[in-house]
């Protein structure tokens, strides 16, 4: 399966596409759309002293996309996409790391204790969220761009709806979604419900109803991986369209998105991902599927998967995203590893 990333990537491509082809009044134009809040420093969200270095040393850019779910109860929502967009400028490679939203992690700060992953932008929205990742997994991380699953819907149907192969045991639960999300919509037109499976073309809420089915087989693994095939089927229509359609896709996608780049690092790096291959970007899940994990109940919620080894995550993740097999984690990690076992146990 051809791995391509997720659609924020294409959201960033798109305005880099279209600010380097209209000029700086473009530039400057499609960057107000944005939600831009303020650059964060690395001792604003927790990135160890060993790591402050990293990028510079590596050329490798890492950049939090943070795919948030709001119920309207006025909450920040949580952010039940937690991705990893790594930028390797020397290897010109793009890899992305999804992260599973249910792992037992320390959030430093808010609510300052163990809790699911997804929970930490409820608490402190980006910036904790950054500061969980890298207290965590020993990243340094202090970009990123966020966006309400609401936008996919319009995204989606902007680009003219997406082919999706859609199996049999899939089928009900998507509907379910559907049926959901028609209830609580404010439009007049409903999304008609999925007649069969197999391959076939999805509006945008049809489409967001198979991204948010985690009931069927695999679970929230495969509901990761549902989500990453709808992406690969919106840059595929992309990368097809004309600059003028890209236009009209900046024009829809980019009030619904927050970020902390700039515009200068929109536009670079918007300029070195256009020299990379998009056909052939590596993905991984963190933790992959086959981890051994055990899950607890904890606060009220269901399921917390504790993982087997967090060190040995840790070390996946330097691997996957610096080709570095000799990290050893920090002390940070090894302290709240051990913190995790002393108080749910560990995985036998």
């Amino acid at each position: 399966m051809k791995k391509k990333v997720r659609v924020i990537v294409c959201s960033l491509v798109v305005l880099g596409l279209v600010v380097i082809g209209g000029g700086a009044f473009a530039a400057n134009y499609y960057y107000s759309k944005l939600d831009t809040t303020a650059a964060l420093k690395h001792e604003d969200v927790a990135v160890d002293s060993s790591l402050t270095a990293k990028e510079k040393h590596s050329k490798v850019v890492n950049i939090a996309v943070l795919g948030i779910d709001q119920d309207g109860d006025g909450s920040n929502g949580r952010s039940d996409a937690t991705k990893v967009i790594s930028l390797d400028m020397k290897n010109k490679k793009v890899k992305l790391s999804s992260f599973q939203r249910d792992t037992m992690i320390f959030i430093p700060d808010g609510e300052n204790g163990f809790d699911k992953l997804n929970h930490a932008y409820w608490y402190g929205e980006a910036p904790l969220t950054l500061k969980t990742l890298n207290y965590n997994f020993d990243l340094d991380i202090t970009r990123y761009v966020a966006f309400n699953f609401n936008a996919i819907e319009k995204i989606i149907d902007t680009v003219g709806g997406v082919e999706i192969d859609v199996r049999p045991e899939e089928k009900k639960v998507t509907n379910d979604y559907i049926r959901s999300m028609n209830g609580a919509s404010d439009d007049d037109v409903d999304a008609p419900e999925l007649q069969e499976s197999g391959l076939q073309l999805l509006s945008g809420r049809q489409a967001m109803g198979y991204m948010r089915n985690r009931y069927a087989e695999g679970g929230d693994f495969g509901r990761m991986e549902r989500q990453s095939k709808v992406m690969e089927a919106v840059i595929a229509k992309v990368s097809d369209q004309s600059y003028l359609e890209l236009v009209k896709l900046a024009e829809e996608c980019l009030p619904y998105v927050e970020t902390n780049l700039t515009l200068a690092e929109i536009i670079d790096y918007g300029r070195a991902v256009l020299g990379f291959d998009l056909k052939n970007i590596e993905q991984t899940q963190v933790p992959q599927p086959d981890n051994g994990s055990k899950s607890v109940d904890y606060k009220g919620y269901s399921p917390f998967y504790i993982m087997k080894s967090y060190q040995d995550l840790v070390k996946d993740v330097h691997e996957f995203i610096y080709d570095d097999s000799s990290y050893q984690p920090s002390q940070t990690v090894i302290e709240t590893e051990a913190a995790i076992y002393e108080q749910f146990g560990r995985v036998e």
